[in-house]
């Protein structure tokens, strides 16, 4: 079993000073950003919940959010810097009102990817969490619920001019978003210089909750010297097996 290590922000600099001789004690600045009705709200993800360290390279988020203008919000995401972000998002319109949202969740990579492979995909439900009868989830403006980002450039994304709906009292919907980068030959990607992101935009129907399950996986495509030295490596080990044989 995986040694598991669980700090908040605060305590960085002596969980460093404490731990540094077991593992990669490096916390990526995981940011969150939640946008709605002209106002922002968001930070270090640390700073609203709990993070662990479930592996040298890899931490895991849990957190949770409210804010004045009735929503709340929580996460729960698998990230590593090398890079990818994984994981589930929940969020609560408790207006009487139906809102839009744009919710961003930002990773700094290292190292920089000169030439990427990227992959994605993403499921939902939606709840209706009042009762009413009715709830609804909608792309805003005709465009994407999720969307992939590298250095907060468009990448792929998922679920354009969607319509969800629930039509009974406490009722739920859940859905597939779809997803890309699945099958072979692998689908390009950009460069990535700096960090990797997953956004969210969506109209949500008042008092009714939606939850996100989503990933985005960056590779780094090899270097033309690096391919050419496994394919050489490869034809010289066959030649020893005949020779032996």
């Amino acid at each position: 079993m995986k040694n598991t290590i669980t700090i908040a922000c605060a305590s960085l600099s002596l969980a460093v000073t404490t731990f540094e001789t077991q593992a990669d004690f490096t916390q990526p600045g995981f940011l969150f950003r939640l946008f709605e009705g002209g106002l922002a709200s968001g930070g270090e993800a640390c700073n609203f919940g709990s993070v662990t360290q479930v592996a040298a390279n890899e931490w895991f988020f849990q957190g949770q959010h409210s804010n004045t203008i009735g929503t709340s919000m929580s996460w729960a995401y698998l990230v590593d810097p090398d890079p990818f972000i994984t994981g589930t998002l929940s969020l609560t319109n408790e207006t009487a009102f139906s809102k839009e949202y744009v919710v961003d969740f930002s990773l700094p990579i290292s190292p920089a990817i000169a030439q990427s492979t990227v992959s994605g995909q993403m499921s939902g439900t939606l709840t209706d969490s009042n009762g009413s009868g009715s709830a609804s989830l909608t792309s805003t403006n005709g465009g994407a619920i999720y969307t992939a980002l590298a250095d907060d450039m468009f990448v792929q994304s998922l679920m354009s001019n969607a319509n969800q709906i629930v039509t009974s009292p406490f009722g739920t919907n859940s859905f597939s978003g779809g997803s890309f980068g699945q099958g072979l030959p692998p689908l390009a990607g950009p460069s990535i210089n700096s960090t990797i992101g997953i956004r969210y935009s969506f109209t949500l129907s008042a008092g009714d909750s939606v939850s996100f399950s989503s990933i985005f996986v960056a590779l780094p495509v090899p270097a033309p010297g690096v391919i050419a030295m496994g394919i050489l490596a490869g034809f010289t080990a066959r030649r020893g097996r005949r020779r032996s044989a």
